[in-house]
């Protein structure tokens, strides 16, 4: 019998990253024929440092079924962006920007998608406020660029250390960051109470609830932007870890 020779190539976990919908007019104000028409995008530094983690970025456009992404993913990064519409927290109305409903819809299915799965998740930002709100939590309305350790206010370089964060022991971000770490701030609105079964592992400062985790380790939220920040970014790694080892 001829022998049978079996080569094992290492593939690279696919990370599902979400983005936002806006229309052609955004970026073709001139072209009156695409002015309607959808436009998915994603800012690429996401990817970037899923990319130098090890995993193959996916950027996800919203379809109405979330399922079929998570049959194939094997993690996902919940992206920031504008705020969650204040029905599905009770919040104020007069509080909230940038509202899309149907990004609302489509990611907090993919969330429950992901954990029905076991998939292990990434929220940034927007993204923590989401796995929030998904397990029956509610946000802060409004952080005020003026007060605490200013969250929300504006920066010319994204990668501008605002504040430092506090990492609580015995807690996923202690082990990637150490107890303490900088981060930058681009945010106005926060974790206040907290979702049902999720813990928060860092706060800046001010007491602002800069990381959430849940008991089962495949959970992660971080109020900063670290795919913005300089070199490569532990958060990001310990997402593909997990990946790899599905």
């Amino acid at each position: 019998m001829g022998t049978v020779l079996r080569t094992f190539v290492s593939v690279a976990p696919l990370i599902g990253i979400t983005g936002r919908t806006s229309v052609g007019s955004v970026l073709a104000p001139g072209a009156a024929h695409l002015t309607d028409s959808p436009v998915d995008w994603f800012f690429g530094e996401y990817a970037i440092q899923v990319r130098e983690a090890g995993g193959l970025p996916v950027e996800l456009p919203t379809i109405d079924s979330p399922n079929d992404y998570v049959e194939r993913l094997d993690a996902i990064v919940l992206t920031g962006g504008g705020d969650i519409a204040p029905e599905r927290w009770n919040g104020p109305v007069d509080s909230s920007f940038m509202i899309s409903r149907e990004r609302d819809a489509f990611e907090l299915a993919l969330l429950k998608a992901a954990v029905d799965s076991g998939i292990p998740v990434l929220g940034i930002c927007r993204g923590l406020q989401l796995i929030n709100v998904f397990f029956g939590g509610t946000l802060v309305p409004h952080l005020d660029a003026s007060e605490g350790d200013r969250h929300s206010k504006s920066a010319a370089n994204r990668a501008e250390e605002r504040h430092s964060v506090e990492c609580m022991p015995e807690t996923i971000l202690f082990e990637l960051y150490g107890p303490t770490v900088m981060v930058n701030s681009f945010h106005h609105q926060a974790v206040d109470r907290l979702g049902d079964g999720l813990r928060a592992t860092a706060r800046s400062p001010d007491g602002t609830v800069e990381g959430i985790e849940d008991m089962s380790g495949r959970l992660l939220g971080v109020q900063w932007h670290p795919e913005m920040l300089k070199g490569s970014q532990p958060a990001f790694a310990w997402l593909v870890e997990l990946a790899n080892a599905r």
